[in-house]
């Protein structure tokens, strides 16, 4: 897809530097470093972690996902991990290219095909930056959720948008129950949100519309407690000091003698769509 107008450099690339910046302080793999996990470890354990969610994750997004995607359509997935949104996509779509750079990943997602009995997904093992692109518009949507482990998102979202003939969907956190809380109680920094990948489109002359989707889900409360000494790093004695917070605020409920954890939150959907003039 071609821009709708004119961009501005000076503006891609004030944003993209801040993007940076605060990927380095805060995201995902500046907080594994921190706590001295290998990253693709994380990724061993992020499939049993979302497995045993209960609740709107990912129907809630998946439905309005649906909305964007045409009809024997092709669509390619950035980050598709195991196939949550790739896998119900097919069954809509002449084609889906599912993109995984994480071996764990990889492996999850080829065995949800197999039992899915879906024989229209291809995967490409690579990040989005190595990933070959087979022509300009070559894909009708281009799909990327929670998976903008980009230092150059620049040039990430340029080349998506160039992929797509029809329209690129990203979706990114909006905010959730426990930033403000982790903020509070530890002086932990969230990572990046939505808006960094918003003005980076605009500056790149496209016009994104933004959209919000509120869900929630309960997880096992030790679970959540293992999954945030990974990311972002908390020790021993902060999981006791958030698990005693939880607890006290009512924020978890006992099932069957193991306590679980209501979480929230929101997230925001960027679509850029060929024809949308500003």
């Amino acid at each position: 897809m071609e821009p709708e107008h004119p961009g501005c450099e000076a503006a891609v690339a004030f944003c993209a530097e801040a993007w940076h910046r605060h990927r380095a302080r805060c995201a995902l793999e500046a907080n594994l470093s921190r706590a001295g996990v290998a990253e693709e470890e994380f990724w061993v354990h992020y499939h049993s972690w979302v497995a045993a969610m209960q609740g709107e994750y990912p129907a809630a997004l998946l439905e309005r996902v649906k909305t964007y995607a045409r009809a024997g359509g092709t669509v390619l997935d950035i980050g598709a991990g195991a196939g949550a949104f790739a896998i119900p996509l097919a069954a809509m779509s002449r084609r889906v290219t599912a993109v995984e750079p994480s071996p764990a990943q990889v492996a999850q997602l080829t065995a949800a095909i197999e039992r899915a009995h879906v024989a229209n997904i291809d995967i490409v093992e690579s990040t989005w930056e190595d990933t070959d692109i087979e022509a300009p518009g070559s894909h009708d949507l281009i799909l990327a959720v929670h998976s903008f482990q980009m230092d150059d998102i620049a040039a990430a979202l340029r080349k998506m948008c160039a992929a797509a003939s029809h329209c690129v969907l990203l979706i990114h956190t909006a905010g959730h129950s426990l930033s403000a809380l982790s903020r509070e109680l530890f002086d932990i920094e969230p990572g990046p949100d939505y808006m960094y990948l918003h003005q980076v489109l605009l500056g790149l002359g496209y016009d994104p519309k933004v959209e919000f989707v509120n869900y929630s889900y309960n997880i096992p409360l030790e679970m959540q407690l293992d999954i945030l000494r990974y990311n972002p790093g908390l020790d021993d004695s902060q999981c006791a000091a958030l698990r005693d917070h939880l607890v006290s605020r009512g924020s978890t409920v006992v099932r069957d003698g193991t306590l679980w954890l209501n979480r929230s939150y929101r997230d925001a959907l960027i679509a850029v769509t060929a024809g949308n003039k500003s």
